[in-house]
């Protein structure tokens, strides 16, 4: 039992460490959106994707499709300021309360709304 959490400890220690030096680079978690952020994950949910009852609607609602939209228009990779940061950190507070409602936005956007999924994708894919 011991040996298990010290090598557990070791491997946190070795991510921590690799995600500090690599912190001018890249996010660890590979995210566009997240660099833009504050360099840590602001997708992740902390949800497993196991089985869960679907009790609420797949339907993302057109207000909220209306300010994705707005949303990407503001943020340019490119540009780092505070109004980009706002904008960045905006869509990912929409981007994991969708997902906590088991409603991805970027598998819906792909189905749904053609013409966003390239820019959401580029923000929320992992590039690895």
């Amino acid at each position: 039992m011991a040996d298990g959490a010290a090598t557990w400890r070791s491997a946190r220690t070795v991510r921590a460490v690799s995600a500090t030096l690599c912190a001018d680079v890249t996010t660890d978690c590979g995210h566009l959106l997240c660099e833009l952020i504050d360099r840590s994950c602001s997708l992740a949910t902390g949800r497993s994707r196991g089985c869960r009852p679907n009790v609420v609607s797949k339907r993302v609602a057109p207000e909220v499709i209306d300010e994705v939209r707005a949303l990407l228009a503001v943020i340019d990779p490119a540009v780092r300021d505070q109004r980009v940061q706002d904008a960045a950190i905006r869509l990912a507070r929409i981007m994991r309360r969708e997902a906590l409602d088991d409603r991805p936005l970027l598998a819906y956007a792909r189905i749904e709304e053609p013409e966003l999924a390239p820019a959401l994708a580029r923000l929320c894919v992992r590039r690895r």
